[in-house]
């Protein structure tokens, strides 16, 4: 696939993610869920949100320095697929792109599709559902598919550390994880093209 330019990346991925969010609060209109309920402002959901962020670094840093060879076509991805057109984008565009992606996606999955799935006769079940369908979302391998199931339980997980829930730690997770990824794959990227 050829690189979108600098504008095509960011209407296309504008479109797509702000679409998500309207599909959440657009579902959960019809649902009766508000994906919102379990989101308040407070500096201890930001602060577990940063936090949360140290564990998926691990886990992304593994997958980068492993020779094994599951690992080695998701760094091919990255590099090949994703890379090229992070790579043109600025600072702030990806700010924004990772903020774009840690609302959306948490708005659809942690706030909508969790409450959503829940039963009663089977606590856990929305978690388990809404993560299953977060790694089915992210299916571009099947290693890829069981690594973000997992990122996306713990992802939920980290909802539940305040009292009540706050959707916005999973959203601070998400978003600072991503920016800090989008730089190391430009960086490695860019180390590689200079060679």
């Amino acid at each position: 696939m050829e690189p979108l330019d600098r504008h095509q990346f960011l209407n296309f991925s504008g479109f797509v993610l702000g679409g998500l969010a309207l599909v959440a609060l657009g579902l959960g209109w019809a649902a009766g869920i508000d994906p919102l309920s379990n989101w308040s402002w407070n500096w201890q959901a930001i602060g577990w949100g940063l936090l949360g962020t140290l564990p998926l670094f691990v886990l992304f840093f593994t997958v980068f320095l492993l020779p094994i060879p599951a690992f080695r076509t998701i760094r091919k991805f990255l590099s090949t697929e994703l890379a090229p057109s992070l790579a043109m984008l600025t600072w702030y565009d990806l700010i924004l792109l990772a903020s774009l992606t840690g609302i959306s996606e948490e708005l659809l999955f942690r706030g909508l599709l969790e409450p959503w799935m829940s039963s009663p006769r089977f606590p856990g079940s929305g978690r388990v559902a809404s993560s299953l369908l977060f790694g089915v979302a992210h299916l571009v391998t099947p290693t890829y598919g069981l690594i973000t199931f997992a990122a996306g339980f713990y992802l939920s997980w980290l909802m539940t550390l305040g009292d009540p829930p706050n959707l916005l730690t999973p959203i601070v997770t998400h978003a600072v994880y991503d920016y800090g990824g989008f730089l190391i794959i430009i960086w490695l990227y860019r180390r590689e093209h200079s060679e």
